[in-house]
């Protein structure tokens, strides 16, 4: 029963790895998927500095006419210096100006997109 468990464990390992390693293709080194840490809304630190972040941000989305209601409303979380962008939007341009208004508001953390195209 134990080699059992250690080899659904092995492969469910082997499994992730290969996920992630086809999510991480971004040319900026800065955006990566974050497939292994599944962050949520309750993962948000509470930090002040982070708190912020996520403010100006948000921010920078619903002042953006370009984007639909729908990507204005992409869950902006940060933790441990990183960015992390989940939801679904109606086109790739938009998934790309959400992630330019997160680059460009926290130029130091590091952007984890989980930003689905959904027709």
């Amino acid at each position: 029963m134990k080699s059992l468990l250690l080899t659904v464990a092995v492969i469910a390992t082997v499994s992730a790895g290969v996920v992630v390693a086809k999510q991480d293709a971004s040319p900026n080194p800065r955006v990566a998927s974050q497939i292994e840490d599944n962050m949520t809304v309750g993962d948000q630190s509470n930090k002040p500095a982070d708190l912020d972040t996520v403010k100006r941000i948000r921010r920078e989305l619903m002042n953006d006419d370009a984007l639909s209601t729908k990507a204005k409303n992409v869950k902006v979380i940060v933790a441990n210096n990183g960015v992390t962008l989940k939801g679904a939007v109606k086109t790739a341009a938009e998934r790309e100006i959400i992630l330019k208004h997160a680059y460009t508001t926290a130029p130091k953390h590091r952007i984890y997109n989980q930003i689905s195209v959904t027709k």
